[in-house]
């Protein structure tokens, strides 16, 4: 008994931990971004249409967050996040899942969907979030940071510390609690339940083939599916191009539906071996750092909701 307490009583330091590693990167992200965005208005003469496209100061918040990870992280840490995977990657696989990324897409849209129609009896709009989370890079500077440098850093947190050290409680636990906190932090009523999605198929894949791989899907959702789409597509009348990008992310998330049922029995051996006791994840959510966290967030995310 004492044995089973103690264990517990690890788990819940461990977690407590790990949320508050998380919960100190998003602020100075978010901080330091912001202070560099005043410092480049008010020394650098940046007008607010320039600092909007601008994405130099996302850059050297990561550049700052990436010194706070290297300060928490000891040689075996770093060992443990850039390990190897379970198994070996094969292109089969990897088009899989980036197809079930797509059916994220799919879904996301449709719970987009869904929100605004329930916030529209509010009075208010998730519109503007989605024109946040939808659009393309307008700056060199920008597109290195969405495409490249910004999913290195969030494989890295997400896949990388809150995975690997939730995954020494428990496997399953480990990609969820990872996929809630890297949703969490989008602090978009739109982008966050779909960070949360594709951060389950990030998990998994991290786990189970290694970050390099979890860090590829990452950047073709990113770049692919966003700026390199766009671009390819700019040249069409808007309508044409929206009708054609809405046809391709509909028809792979069809695709990506097709590829779970294909592989539902691989998935359930898996959920089989991978058992999760009911007071792992009661541990997690009922975490009052994470409770307050969430509810600060959703205080955050509901300031830029726009007016109907």
């Amino acid at each position: 008994m004492k044995l089973f307490k103690k264990q517990q009583l690890n788990e819940r330091q461990k977690i407590n931990r790990t949320i508050g590693a998380t919960l100190i990167y998003f602020l100075i992200f978010q901080i330091s971004a912001l202070v560099m965005m005043v410092v480049l208005k008010k020394y650098a003469g940046f007008s607010n249409g320039l600092l909007h496209r601008s994405g130099l100061p996302y850059l050297v918040a990561i550049a700052l967050g990436f010194l706070f990870v290297m300060i928490i992280s000891s040689k075996k840490d770093w060992r443990q996040y850039v390990q190897p995977g379970q198994q070996k990657m094969k292109l089969k696989i990897f088009i899989s899942l980036l197809l079930v990324l797509m059916t994220g897409q799919i879904v996301a849209s449709l719970l987009g969907q869904l929100l605004e129609v329930i916030f529209r009896l509010f009075g208010l709009s998730v519109l503007q979030q989605l024109e946040t989370a939808t659009q393309h890079s307008q700056s060199w500077s920008m597109l290195l940071y969405a495409a490249l440098l910004g999913p290195l850093m969030e494989e890295l947190v997400f896949r990388g510390v809150v995975l690997r050290r939730f995954s020494q409680i428990n496997y399953r636990l480990a990609i969820i609690a990872s996929a809630y906190l890297f949703g969490l932090y989008h602090t978009n009523f739109v982008q966050s339940p779909f960070a949360f999605l594709i951060g389950l198929v990030l998990g998994y894949t991290a786990l189970t083939y290694g970050i390099f791989w979890s860090l590829a899907l990452h950047i073709f959702n990113n770049f692919i599916l966003g700026d390199f789409m766009y671009f390819i597509l700019q040249s069409l009348p808007p309508l044409v191009a929206s009708e054609i990008s809405g046809a391709i992310l509909m028809l792979g998330g069809i695709a990506g539906l097709v590829v779970l049922l294909y592989f539902r029995p691989q998935i359930q051996r898996w959920m089989d071996l991978h058992q999760m006791p009911a007071p792992v994840l009661r541990n997690f959510f009922t975490n009052k750092l994470l409770i307050t966290v969430t509810l600060a967030v959703v205080v955050l995310a509901s300031l830029s909701l726009s007016t109907v």
